[in-house]
């Protein structure tokens, strides 16, 4: 290409300089600085049509990598200088997003973003590694494009278009994983299943080692929990009987179901969330609803959940007799005579609702269970009048707060 070409136009004993001329274009203009003493070349990028090929990015220095061009970077004068292709998204966003005015590449140097003087300075090995990455993103996107190409036309026409077979292919779940920021729920419910399933697979693997697949499990499950606890001490911190309290803990309790079956020592499972059980009028009025309709996993027999807030008061503030016997609390009486009567009505309609859910559920004696307020903040006296009255009543399990915390705890204890 004759008419697209470097030439000199200043030499001295420190450097020489050199302009890209395209007579068609009449595009003449700088285009690189060579070092005589040091190993280090100074890149102006410039547009197919002339003048800057970038917003930002004015200069790229090539130091140490004698007198060559590392890879990622054009080594024709005619593409203009700067990034390949593979780097398009890597050298707008620096250019765009962080609007770097000078690259410095080295060979063996460090990477360092300096925002404030808009450099970016980065190694060989740096540029090479997110060279790769990105090639291999690239054909990737284009053989999933291919692929969703071949099922629509699978669709329309299955005699004549096979449907493509989906192959993993390296390094996806390295990309993949390098994206999560280690909070479990990060993960959906499909994902974890499928996490589980890779270990199950890997432990039959000569090439993994089965005690590290185990403990690598028990950290994952470990870590579970231990975030489940936190954000259960992080709500039992609220001090404020606020309107949406209750709906925070049934949120969690939705959130974290397995902590049924903890408390319970039993295959439960949560059936479901604000239940109708039965008691609708003829004008379709006073329906009831269960906080959470549990299941034995086994037997299908249901249990009825209440829960209020662990600042619900247990027993009233003031003694009924003397100084040292309390009566339970209007909230606590309430919340027992609410989840009885609503045991009564789905007893009275379990056939109907049965029939209606056209799920596998009995009602064996179903239990009653009330989780409401905190021992802890109960006096000496309130605490023997509590227990008194818990011990006694055996159509209802009452549960408070820091009982279920505690027994969080001791259930992450056996986890070693």
């Amino acid at each position: 290409m004759e008419n697209r070409r470097e030439y000199l136009v200043e030499e001295n004993s420190n450097f020489k300089k050199f302009n890209f001329v395209d007579t068609e274009k009449k595009i003449d203009q700088l285009s690189r600085i060579t070092f005589i003493n040091e190993d280090k070349t100074i890149l102006y990028p410039f547009g197919y049509e002339g003048g800057q090929k970038y917003l930002n990015i004015e200069t790229m220095e090539v130091i140490g990598f004698k007198r060559n061009f590392p890879v990622g970077l054009f080594k024709s004068v005619n593409y203009g200088w700067g990034f390949t292709r593979p780097l398009a998204a890597f050298a707008k966003y620096i250019d765009e997003d962080l609007e770097i005015n000078k690259v410095i590449i080295i060979k063996d140097g460090t990477n360092t973003l300096d925002l404030e003087n808009k450099i970016l300075t980065i190694n060989g090995s740096f540029l090479k590694d997110l060279n790769t990455i990105l090639t291999h993103t690239i054909k990737q996107c284009k053989e999933e494009i291919k692929d969703t190409v071949l099922i629509e036309l699978n669709r329309y026409f299955p005699k004549d278009i096979s449907r493509p077979e989906k192959k993993y292919q390296k390094d996806d779940l390295t990309k993949v994983l390098r994206t999560w920021g280690n909070d479990i729920e990060e993960f959906s419910d499909s994902d974890k299943e499928e996490i589980i399933n890779l270990f199950n697979k890997l432990s039959v693997t000569p090439l993994v080692n089965l005690h590290n697949v185990t403990q690598t499990k028990q950290i994952l499950e470990k870590k579970y929990i231990e975030n489940s606890i936190e954000e259960f001490e992080s709500l039992l911190a609220s001090t404020s009987e606020t309107p949406t309290l209750e709906k925070k803990w049934q949120t969690f309790l939705q959130k974290h179901n397995w902590i049924f079956s903890t408390i319970f020592a039993q295959p439960i499972i949560l059936f479901q969330r604000e239940a109708y059980v039965g008691g609708k009028t003829v004008d379709n009025s006073d329906g009831k609803f269960a906080d959470f309709l549990l299941k034995n996993n086994l037997s299908n027999n249901v249990s009825f959940f209440e829960i209020k807030t662990h600042l619900t008061k247990l027993t009233e503030d003031k003694p009924y007799r003397g100084s040292d016997v309390y009566g339970a609390s209007k909230e606590l009486c309430g919340c027992i005579n609410q989840v009885l009567n609503q045991r009564d009505n789905f007893q009275k309609e379990f056939y109907s609702l049965k029939y209606k859910s056209k799920s596998e559920i009995e009602t064996f004696n179903s239990e009653c269970i009330v989780l409401i307020g905190n021992l802890s903040i109960l006096k000496p006296e309130q605490l023997k009048s509590f227990e008194l009255f818990r011990a006694n009543y055996k159509n209802v399990n009452i549960l408070t707060f820091d009982e279920v915390l505690n027994k969080l705890k001791i259930f992450l204890s056996l986890l070693g």
